[in-house]
Order: structure tokens, then C-alpha cells, then sequence
């Protein structure tokens, strides 16, 4: 047989196994869609049409109905909102508990969340959260907070809470600092920037020694001109302009004409903002038109957050997500599908600043569950199955706890009040305040300065360094 041939009858052998590779038919659509509604594609993912989808609720196992959010059912009305769906943790919805009124109280959540600043207090707001939450889980089958147990719902809440502390600095930064230098508010209330180049910023004091952006520039960051359309928000012509007020301001930008980094945990790019717009609202224009409402609107502040911990899947189309390792009660492989090689093992060769981002994710970790009353797992691959392991977490945390520089997580498991796999609970009841007080560890001029300065060193390395890889 000619060699060529060989080739051609060896790739049609494998062909069903490349049809079957994600699992066969895994679309939302599978089994029918409910009246009134059709499987249709969601391009934003990968390029798909809702023809290519139709039969994916006919039996269809191959592509584009093997990758689980590639195809969905939605209403075919004209102007009804097409929300892709968010990855099945294949847990059921506990209608019993609210996420806010029953789980994460007021006073909770305060305890947790302490931004140092007046604007930081407006932006990562505990209503804006609960507004946040109650309109994604409006639009998703797969719900933040509401899947499984209250054991659960306690560990994604304390897990979410921890990436954003670290991605945001402890809730004191909303946009890239680098990416708007020098903030300005306009006498028309808008915002601007001055993009700065590397080499002109200044990390410690936030401020640019000279514009990026003069008469005649473009400022095209962020923006992926091969993904716009249904993949992306359509990129902008984005030129200095004049701040109303201000008449010696140069080298500035409108803030609600860039797509670079802000959010919770971090949202960038033009097509990171689009398909944060159709997970929150249904209609993409609403974000690629004023992206900054992420930087200006408590609920898109933290809807920006949840979207990214539920959606992102470690390959793009496929794997797991930060959700769904948190649902196994694995905190690690939650940093493993948002940060990766980044912080799995945090290495100062790949990025230094995460280094120290990894350690203040593992002590908002511990603080947020001793307030919250739940233990998570650093590492618990040796049990679920799909499991995703964050390389070194597990080390770290036990170093944490000896060198001192966690101080909440020496005493975490003396307020666990229910089960986990290496833990025995020594409560079974809510730990109360006044148990709270007398068991925090005690703020010693070593762990204050332990804090501030780990918190200090991060701001000086980069501010929102961890964008550019999310």
C-alpha cells in the first residue's frame, strides 16, 4: 500500500475518536429545547452559526454539540437576550438559601471586604454584590453561590472573596494603573486617562513622567481587531482629546473608550468585554459602548468577577473552571484555572509580582473562611475525579501558617462548622462575634507590618500586573 494512502485510511480511524473527544453530545441543547426556543450558536466562544447548532437537540455528538457551551437553548423572539450558558457543575440548585440574606450577611461581608478608600467603599459595595450576584444567576442555569450544599455555597463564597481581595489590592484598585495614569474627572462627571508607557510609570506613586498618547496617536491597547463582531467589541478609533475643565490637560484619553484592565478579578480586552456585557445583560453594546461602568458601577465591578470565576474554562472551550474545582472544594485548582503557570507553581523568573499575589491569595483565603465558618482545601486531587492541582499551594500555606505572615490561617479551623475531607470541625454551630474577637490573631506591630508591606510590595511591583495573562 502506498505510503500515502496509509496516511489517508489512519486519519479516518481517528476521526471518531476526535468526534468523541469532549464526550459526545455535551450542548445545552441535547435532549430538545423547551417551547419557544431553538439551539442556537454562540459565537463569541468559537465562530459557530445556529444553523451549524440545530441539530445539536437531534442527537448530533460531534461539533459543534461535543463542547458543553458552544450551542444553547434560547428564545428566537427578536430582541430577547441570548446569554451563552455558564459550564454545569452538574450539582442542583439549593432554592432554600439566599446567597446574601441567609449566607454572606451584612456583617459578614464587612469583616471580609475593607477597602481603605471612600471610592473603594462605593465600587465593592455589599449591595452592589448582592445585585451582582441576583443578576447573574437571573440569566444561568449554573448559579453563583445557590449550587449544592451550604457547605459549598460557604466555600465559593469565601474562594471568590479571596481572588478579589489579591486581584484588586485589598478592594483599592479599578482600573489598570499603568493603562490611566493621573486620573482626571471631567466637568461633564466622565472620566480620563493618560496611558503611560512602561518605562514613564511610576508603580509607587501611580503617576506618568510623560504622555503616551499626543496628537496624532492612537491608542490601540486592548483591542483585538480579529475578534470583533460577535467575538468582540468593535475597536475604536481612540485619539487624545480635550478634558472638559481642564485646559492644560494632555495626553488624555476618555476612560469609557478603552478596553484595558478593570473588575473584580480581572476583565480586558475588547472580547473579554463583550462577553462580560452579554453574561450580565444579554446585549453586548451595553459594555463594548462604556466599558469604565465596570470601574464605575458596583455591580459590574463584582459582575465582572463572578462571570470570570464561572466561565473561564482552562482551554477556552473546554475544562474546568474556577467554580467548579471550588464545588469539589478544591481552592487550588480554582488558582490554577484563573492564574496557571503563573502562580502554580509562583515562580520570580515567569512574574514576580505574583509571587506575592499567590500569598495574599492563600491569607484572604483563611481570613474569609474563618469569617464565613468553612474550610476549603488547598489541594484535593487525591479525592474528586477532574481534579486540578495548583503546584506548590499546598507548601505554601503550611509555611504561611509557621513564618507568621497568615495570621488567619494559624486559627481558620477554629471557626470550621461543618465537615471537610482533612478537617475535623471542632464547632457545629456559627461561631459569634464575641468568639470571633477573642480568637482573631492578635495585631502585633510584626503582622501589621507583615500585611502592609506585602500589600505595599505589590502595588510597587505592578499594579494589575496579573491582567495581562488573564
Amino acid at each position: 500500500m502506498k505510503k500515502h494512502s496509509v496516511l489517508k485510511y489512519a486519519a479516518l480511524a481517528t476521526l471518531p475518536s476526535i468526534c468523541h473527544a469532549a464526550g459526545g453530545n455535551l450542548s445545552n441543547c441535547k435532549g430538545g429545547c423547551p417551547g419557544g426556543e431553538s439551539c442556537v450558536g454562540n459565537p463569541f466562544s468559537q465562530p459557530v452559526s445556529d444553523s451549524e447548532c440545530s441539530a445539536c437537540g437531534k442527537g448530533q455528538y460531534w461539533w459543534p454539540c461535543n463542547f458543553e457551551t458552544l450551542c444553547f437553548c434560547a428564545s428566537t423572539d427578536e430582541g430577547a437576550p441570548r446569554v451563552p450558558p455558564a459550564p454545569s457543575s452538574k450539582l442542583q440548585v439549593n432554592e432554600e438559601l439566599d446567597p446574601c440574606k441567609d449566607v454572606l450577611t451584612e456583617d459578614v461581608f464587612n469583616s471580609i471586604v475593607q477597602p481603605a478608600t471612600e471610592e473603594g467603599r462605593a465600587l465593592f459595595s455589599y449591595s452592589g454584590l448582592c445585585i451582582a450576584i441576583d443578576i447573574y444567576n437571573r440569566y444561568h442555569d449554573e448559579k453563583f453561590a445557590m449550587m449544592g450544599t451550604e457547605e459549598q455555597i460557604l466555600a465559593e463564597l469565601a474562594s471568590f472573596l479571596a481572588h478579589t481581595a489579591a486581584d484588586t489590592y485589598s478592594f483599592s484598585v479599578y482600573r489598570d494603573g499603568q493603562h490611566c495614569a493621573n486620573p482626571i474627572t471631567g466637568s461633564d462627571g466622565n472620566v480620563y486617562c493618560s496611558p503611560c508607557k512602561e518605562e514613564h510609570y511610576d508603580k509607587q506613586s501611580k503617576t506618568c513622567s510623560e504622555p503616551w498618547i499626543v496628537s496624532g496617536t492612537n491608542y490601540e491597547e486592548f483591542c483585538d481587531t480579529t475578534r470583533t463582531g460577535e467575538q468582540g467589541c468593535d475597536c475604536k478609533n481612540v485619539t487624545m482629546t480635550s478634558v472638559p475643565g481642564y485646559t492644560d490637560a494632555i495626553g488624555y484619553i476618555a476612560a469609557s473608550d478603552a478596553f484595558f484592565p478593570r473588575g473584580s478579578i480581572i476583565t480586558q480586552w475588547n472580547y473579554d468585554y463583550l462577553g462580560l456585557s452579554l453574561s450580565l445583560t444579554g446585549d453586548k453594546e451595553i459594555l463594548c459602548n462604556n466599558p469604565d461602568l465596570v470601574a464605575t458601577d458596583s455591580q459590574y465591578a463584582w459582575g465582572a468577577g463572578i462571570v470570570k470565576y464561572m466561565e473561564k474554562m482552562q482551554f477556552g472551550t473546554t475544562g474546568e473552571t474556577a467554580h467548579k474545582q471550588v464545588m469539589k472544594g478544591n481552592f487550588g485548582g480554582s488558582v490554577e484555572v484563573l492564574y496557571g503557570d503563573l502562580e502554580c507553581p509562583a515562580s520570580e523568573w515567569e512574574s514576580l509580582a505574583h509571587v506575592d499575589l499567590v500569598k495574599v491569595r492563600v491569607a484572604e483565603v483563611c481570613k474569609a473562611g474563618a469569617a464565613l465558618g468553612v474550610y476549603v482545601e488547598m489541594d484535593s486531587c487525591d479525592t474528586p475525579s477532574n481534579c486540578v492541582q495548583c503546584e506548590g499551594l499546598k507548601d505554601l500555606y503550611e509555611s504561611c501558617k509557621k513564618d507568621g505572615s497568615c495570621p488567619y490561617c494559624e486559627t481558620w479551623t477554629q471557626f470550621v462548622r461543618s465537615s471537610a475531607p482533612t478537617v475535623t470541625p471542632i464547632r457545629v454551630e456559627s461561631p459569634s462575634w464575641e468568639d470571633w474577637a477573642a480568637n482573631q490573631p492578635p495585631h502585633t506591630s510584626a503582622s501589621i507590618f507583615i500585611t502592609s508591606s506585602l500589600f505595599s510590595k505589590l502595588a510597587i511591583l505592578s499594579v494589575f500586573a496579573i491582567s495581562f495573562v488573564l
